[in-house]
């Protein structure tokens, strides 16, 4: 399963768009602070003048405590990263595109009932960090996903977690003409990508033939622990 994200606002455009918001809020309040002494009786360039230092002064603070928020913020995101195990900067997986894989007698005997959407992880989609996860699992009579296992995860295990989080919130049934066998396991390769992302040639981890079903998520395996 594919799932995609698009890439957030970079810190100098998120920077930026401060910068333009604030300057509008510069404008503005000059105005208005300049009209009201003028009103109050102050002569052009005292009430000019005085607005200006008051502005000035409100900026100052602005921008101060934006970077203090900015800064904290810095350092809860680093204590997050380290807490989930993801590195520090962009990696992407990578992979050739390759014939489908052909269903064999061990194929999955159960399609999805309804929509199978898993959830990227936030922090991961804001460094932009992509991620391949594998799980196990089995199928109770109901259609319900239960002991959920992670066969491999890189480069976290945020991207196990968000594929079992999809899986325990998805309904499966039987495929036509198919007889289904309870207690069997099967395997679900999920692959996280960022649409726009850079594919450096040797960069992150390649993954080829990554497809829902036991035999291609069990060739996935192999190629993703063998070297590159």
């Amino acid at each position: 399963m594919l799932i995609s994200a698009t890439r957030t606002l970079s810190a100098l455009t998120t920077r930026a768009l401060f910068y333009v918001a604030l300057f509008i809020v510069v404008v503005v309040l000059h105005v208005a602070l300049t009209s009201a002494l003028r009103t109050e009786g102050w002569n052009g360039s005292a009430s000019l003048l005085t607005s200006g230092v008051v502005v000035l002064g409100l900026v100052l603070i602005a921008v101060n405590v934006a970077d203090w928020v900015s800064s904290k913020l810095r350092e809860h995101r680093e204590m997050q990263r380290v807490k989930q195990r993801l590195p520090s900067g962009p990696c992407c997986v990578l992979w050739k595109n390759a014939e489908p894989a052909q269903e064999s007698e061990d194929a999955m005997p159960w399609e999805v009932a309804g929509p199978l959407r898993a959830r990227y992880p936030k922090l991961a989609r804001r460094l932009g960090v992509e991620g391949v996860a594998i799980a196990e699992f089995e199928i109770a009579a109901g259609g319900k996903v239960k002991n959920v296992h992670c066969v491999y995860a890189w480069p976290s295990d945020v991207f196990f977690d968000s594929a079992r989080e999809a899986l325990l919130n998805t309904q499966f049934q039987p495929k036509a003409d198919q007889h289904v066998r309870f207690g069997s396991s099967y395997r679900m390769p999920f692959v996280f990508r960022i649409a726009g992302a850079s594919k450096v040639k040797e960069a992150g981890r390649r993954a080829h033939t990554l497809r829902p079903t036991l035999q291609a998520a069990q060739q996935a395996v192999e190629k993703l622990r063998s070297p590159n």
